[in-house]
């Protein structure tokens, strides 16, 4: 069973022992500190600082504050605290630390400033806006613009990601033989520009045939596939739209476009997007030329026919060898924007472009460019650091991705592990439900195990399995901020004399005396409880089944633990987001998890998912309060809720946003039951709300807190 305690204590010894004599403060008053406090007495460790508490004794060290640390020269603080709230704490005390040139460690040694160093990258376009570019636009007559990338966009990273779409597609189809479609299609199409020939979509698909041996009606239908797919990725950038729009009843405007698909197409798709009213579009493949080899100076010739001269034309595009210099060789004045592409690279979210991407990662990148990336103009002013200011593209950009891949891997394992039934357990798997059956509905999906919205949570399953003195403390363990009387009442519901009123429950010596005490109150109220609630249990669809996916978010395994042990004759097989692995004693048997994340201790590993989870499970939740037991006459009764109407409202925004993403990400990427789901690129992403990376403008969410009644505690992830 894995000891956090001792990883943090090894963690110290390895990475500090050369500081033992130098004057060192702990941030973190909390168990793991209390643990290695009596461990590392050798060491000179002046005091202890927290962000609620700035006084009191821990273990025989004072808890001190910032005036402390000056008077003590302290040069060095270490973090002991998990992941989920390092960035925190790190954000609170940086700018006392750097102006006094103290440095801030975490339990692995690592400098804080270097790990949340700035991300800010400033170019010469990042000066630029709207405002310089429509100067331009006024000096000119003629406006011509690129198409593909600058008017209109697709939604995934890569153009050829359209080909592995198709043979996608065709995979759902069961064409045999196999066709290597992508490979096929990208060397056709290659041979073709190495023969300096300028292809339209007909000849590439001539040369497909020649190189796969299809026959003439499977090479119409491929071809016509293609259209289709490429039709329903392409979207209009808003922003550039807005300005079309702005301009087309005062400049005459021109499209000119490389392209291999035929000019009433793209003409087609260039309505379906909103534009309308140019005088006429340029295509390559049509024209026999493309932008580098003189398609531009065919287009100046027109112009200068119908009375214009080279002055007069502006072009605006977002290729610079293409666009920008092939333009203005042929005599046009030019004006470059960037690609969702070239603004991701240059953004605080390049990392992105240095991933070993697969197919699935690589169509949730275009997905979230197409959202943030939409304005050319989307990082003026910020130095490439990320801007994001409502709820819809929050929450589709930076939280879906990591909450489809898990709802794809836990539809994918209980297939696997050919589960028959599925609970989705209150609250956090109220939206997963919601998440399972959308993809269902999107891929056509009529095998996956029908299941139930199931009451369920902590404390009514652990307060409802207790049968001894041995059940009793196990439940009362976990650290709780409140009295003894609070923990009581919402842990046993069980009321205590009034002197508990003023006791902490982290006065273990105190605590233990009341939970003897009051034994026979606690098993008697448990008695009432279980029998309670395996009434609702044997009321539930899962009577009627025997192999049950248990789903939970982040936990060691108390509700299943404690739910096997109320339904013992039942198979459970859980499927957690991330399973922490359970301290000594936490749980009094084995029970059959599977991890979506890597299922370590929080010290040990640095991943995103350990600092966020907790804002994950604020969003996940039903409109419900957490479930407390079952009364007499089978009612749910819930706990006092503790959101305001504000909350939730904000939480079904998200939500909403969260299930648009899985709804279209569903119906553009056929077979996602069959796909690789990889954690690492969601987890990436989910960094981003890093103050580090994206500048959040939505004080409505950044304080929103996460209530525990479980351990009387609130969370916010984002305070500062």
């Amino acid at each position: 069973m894995y000891d956090e305690a001792e990883y943090i204590y090894q963690e110290f010894q390895k990475h500090f022992t050369a500081k033992h004599k130098e004057p060192i403060v702990l941030y973190g008053i909390g168990k793991n500190t209390k643990e290695l406090l009596p461990r590392i007495s050798e060491y000179c460790i002046e005091g202890l600082m927290d962000g609620n508490k700035k006084e009191g004794t821990v273990c025989g060290k004072p808890i001190i504050d910032y005036e402390d640390v000056l008077r003590l020269n302290v040069k060095t603080i270490i973090v002991i605290a998990r992941p989920a709230v390092i960035s925190v704490i790190y954000h609170r005390i940086s700018k006392f630390c750097l102006e006094n040139n103290i440095t801030v460690f975490d339990i692995h040694g690592q400098d804080l400033s270097e790990i949340y160093v700035n991300q800010e990258n400033d170019i010469p376009y990042f000066h630029l806006g709207f405002s310089d570019l429509m100067e331009e636009i006024e000096r000119h007559d003629i406006i011509s613009f690129d198409v593909f990338d600058t008017l209109i966009m697709r939604k995934v990273l890569y153009p050829t990601d359209i080909f592995v779409i198709i043979e996608k597609k065709l995979e759902v189809e069961k064409r045999t033989p196999y066709l290597p479609f992508t490979v096929l299609r990208i060397e056709a199409e290659k041979q073709l520009y190495e023969e300096n020939i300028n292809p339209n979509i007909k000849e590439i698909y001539d040369r497909f045939q020649k190189l796969s041996g299809i026959d003439e009606k499977y090479k119409r239908e491929l071809l016509e596939l293609e259209i289709e797919t490429e039709t329903e990725f392409l979207v209009p950038r808003k922003r550039m739209l807005d300005l079309y729009n702005d301009i087309k009843d005062r400049k005459r405007i021109y499209l000119i476009s490389d392209m291999y698909l035929p000019q009433e197409l793209i003409s087609e798709i260039l309505n379906k997007c909103g534009y309308k009213g140019y005088e006429s579009l340029w295509v390559s493949c049509e024209q026999r030329k493309t932008k580098n080899t003189g398609l531009f100076e065919l287009f100046l010739q027109e112009m200068r026919r119908i009375g214009y001269d080279n002055q007069d034309c502006l072009h605006i595009g977002d290729n610079y060898i293409a666009d920008i210099m092939s333009a203005k060789d042929a005599g046009l004045d030019v004006f470059q924007i960037m690609s969702a592409q070239e603004l991701l690279g240059n953004s605080s979210y390049h990392k992105l472009l240095t991933e070993d991407l697969d197919f699935m990662d690589r169509l949730a990148v275009g997905m979230l460019c197409e959202r943030v990336f939409q304005d050319p103009f989307a990082l003026s002013g910020t130095k490439g650091k990320l801007r994001i200011g409502n709820l819809q593209d929050f929450a589709y950009a930076l939280l879906a991705p990591m909450i489809f891949y898990f709802t794809l891997w836990l539809m994918q394992q209980i297939c696997q592990f050919n589960c028959d039934y599925v609970l989705y357990p209150s609250r956090d798997a109220y939206f997963i439900e919601k998440l399972c059956k959308k993809i269902c509905e999107k891929q056509s999906v009529d095998c996956f195990p029908e299941g139930e919205y199931f009451y369920t949570s902590r404390r009514a399953v652990m307060a409802a399995a207790i049968w001894n003195e041995e059940d009793i403390a196990r439940v009362a363990d976990p650290d709780f901020w409140g009295s003894i009387s609070q923990m009581f009442n919402k842990r046993f519901n069980v009321n205590v004399d009034q002197r508990a009123d003023n006791v902490k429950a982290e006065d273990r010596k105190t605590l233990k005396r009341y939970l003897k005490k009051y034994q026979h109150d606690i098993l008697r109220q448990s008695e009432k409880e279980r029998s309670n609630y395996i009434s609702y249990v044997f009321h539930t669809g899962m009577m009627n089944h025997q192999k049950i996916a248990f789903i939970d978010f982040v936990a060691a395994g108390k509700v299943q633990n404690g739910l096997e042990k109320l339904i013992p004759e039942k198979n459970i097989q859980g499927f957690y987001f991330l399973r922490r692995e359970p301290d000594k004693g936490e749980l009094d048997r084995e029970i059959k998890v599977e991890s979506f994340f890597p299922s370590k201790g929080a010290f040990e590993i640095d991943l995103n998912v350990y600092k966020y989870y907790l804002f994950l499970e604020m969003i996940l939740t039903s409109p419900e309060p957490t479930f407390h037991s079952v009364e007499d006459d089978g009612k749910i009764c819930f706990m006092q809720e503790t959101r305001t109407e504000e909350h939730l409202k904000i939480v079904n925004d998200l939500q909403n946003s969260i299930l648009e993403y899985v709804e279209e990400f569903s119906e553009l990427c056929p077979c996602l039951l069959s796909g690789h789901v990889n954690w690492k690129t969601a987890d990436i992403i989910l960094g981003f709300l890093d103050k580090v990376y994206t500048t959040l403008n939505m004080e409505d969410v950044t304080s929103m807190v996460l209530t525990d009644e479980f351990l009387g505690q609130t969370f916010n992830i984002f305070q500062t």
